[in-house]
């Protein structure tokens, strides 16, 4: 066992982990909705925490992130104020993941990892793309995550309600 913790602390100190500074004007973190009359989508540029990549072992990267749910535009602010209603912005100002490890499986890595949302935890296992072009790291991840499994009640438009099903989707652009 003291091999082990010898071996991943010279690991860690040598490795080549860097802090990344985030693009707020090329990132963002945007939801997709459906209804059967209409589809819309969500984006928020405010991405806050924290993201340490290692361009030599991506594995050893993590990411400790959170956006503001007041961020998310929609481009209709009717549909925006209810969207703050319906996920009770005032008990739940944020949705955040933090990751637990980075894995590689064949050509595709992983992050996993914890996204807090409406009050509810949830581990995730997210395939994730990594483009290191000099000093600019790039990283793309699209998800589904179903509102019921968040507890939040779907809003409905002539008694319908809204897809379970969101589409998650983030684009990460940093310097390193």
């Amino acid at each position: 066992m003291k091999k082990l913790i010898f071996i991943l602390f010279f690991q860690f100190l040598f490795s080549q982990a860097i802090p990344v500074e985030i693009d707020l004007e090329k990132s963002f973190l945007s939801y997709e909705g459906k209804h059967p009359a209409h589809s819309w989508k969500g984006i928020s540029k405010d991405i806050k925490g924290s993201f340490i990549f290692d361009k030599d072992q991506p594995i050893l990267s993590s990411v400790d992130l959170y956006v503001p749910v007041f961020s998310f535009d929609s481009r209709n602010s009717n549909r925006d104020s209810n969207m703050l209603d319906v996920i009770e912005d005032y008990f739940y100002p944020s949705v955040s993941f933090t990751s637990s490890s980075i894995t590689k499986e064949k050509d595709q890595y992983y992050i996993n990892g914890v996204i807090f949302f409406h009050g509810i935890k949830k581990e995730l296992r997210l395939p994730v793309n990594f483009i290191v072009d000099n000093d600019i790291i790039v990283v793309d991840t699209n998800f589904d995550i179903n509102l019921s499994d968040y507890n939040i009640k779907r809003p409905s438009l002539l008694t319908i309600k809204m897809r379970d099903q969101i589409k998650i989707t983030f684009h990460l652009v940093g310097q390193i």
